[in-house]
């Protein structure tokens, strides 16, 4: 028994009884939507990307901050229980000093606006942004400095109007490398990877081979839930709402804060830039 408001997104953000807003539209409109509500004294959830130009990812960072709203980007991976396994590896430091990280977002995506430049952004940003944030989630502090991109034209879905396979390799501070790739047309099931390799040990998906346990001969499987799935019921929603609240209840920073998220998006559009203008990109470029 939700109000709707048809009319007037602003008549919305005026009510005095809403603490929330969930930031749902086409990718386009985040970030345009999400200023909105901070300015309204909002605290705000952005479904990813939270914005599609460095422009808007500057305008939404800076007025988070200045609204002192609490703000989450929608990178529901961080509760999926793989992933939560991985970062306590990392974490722990069980994989010794990490020399190369490399993440795969491999989903083919359908409806008009996800296949338009105007509406969606670009391929990393539309999905490989996932990818991104896990790759930075797992380096735990040790951030990417220099950027190079590469990018496929369409082969059998010609309703794209912007490349929708990419890859990126990423430099970090330490020395490290590290590589994503993401394909909107690909043609195969959902797959998402992540494969770290360190000066103790190697994990990639739910696979360890790793220093800490002597004698071990082979590959050791981690038997866990992994995001093997694209279905939104398969997705750990309900942690990250969950999480959210407590941020706003207990008034602490969000497992995927905006402060934070902007620096993954940063990346999406650099290795863009960096296919289209042929050379490496030096972060930061806001």
């Amino acid at each position: 028994d939700c109000d709707l408001y048809l009319d007037s997104y602003e008549e919305m953000l005026a009510r005095d009884d809403i603490d929330v807003v969930s930031i749902c539209t086409i990718s386009f409109l985040h970030a345009r939507e999400a200023i909105a509500a901070a300015q309204a004294g909002k605290n705000v959830l952005i479904e990813k990307p939270i914005a599609i130009t460095l422009d808007e990812l500057r305008d939404l960072r800076d007025e988070i901050a200045k609204s002192g709203v609490k703000a989450i980007a929608g990178f529901v991976l961080h509760w999926n229980p793989l992933m939560k396994i991985v970062k306590e590896i990392t974490r722990a430091g069980d994989l010794g000093e990490v020399f190369y990280i490399a993440s795969d977002y491999w989903h083919e995506v359908f409806g008009e606006w996800k296949s338009k430049r105007k509406t969606s952004g670009n391929t990393l940003l539309m999905g490989g942004c996932h990818s991104i944030d896990a790759v930075r989630w797992f380096m735990e502090g040790d951030e990417v400095v220099e950027v190079t991109g590469l990018t496929a034209a369409p082969r059998r879905r010609l309703d794209f109007d912007f490349p929708p396979t990419a890859a990126a390799l990423l430099k970090f501070q330490s020395g490290a490398i590290g590589k994503v790739a993401c394909s909107l047309e690909c043609n195969m099931p959902y797959v998402f990877n992540i494969e770290i390799m360190g000066s103790a040990g190697t994990l990639m998906n739910n696979r360890l081979f790793c220093d800490k346990f002597k004698g071990q001969t082979g590959w050791m499987e981690i038997p866990t839930v992994v995001p093997d799935r694209w279905e939104v019921e398969h997705h750990p929603f309900q942690g990250e709402i969950d999480d959210f609240v407590q941020c706003i209840l207990e008034d602490r920073e969000p497992e995927t804060s905006v402060a934070d998220a902007w620096k993954t998006h940063e990346i999406c559009i650099a290795a863009e830039m960096s296919a289209q203008e042929g050379r490496p990109i030096k972060l930061p470029l806001i």
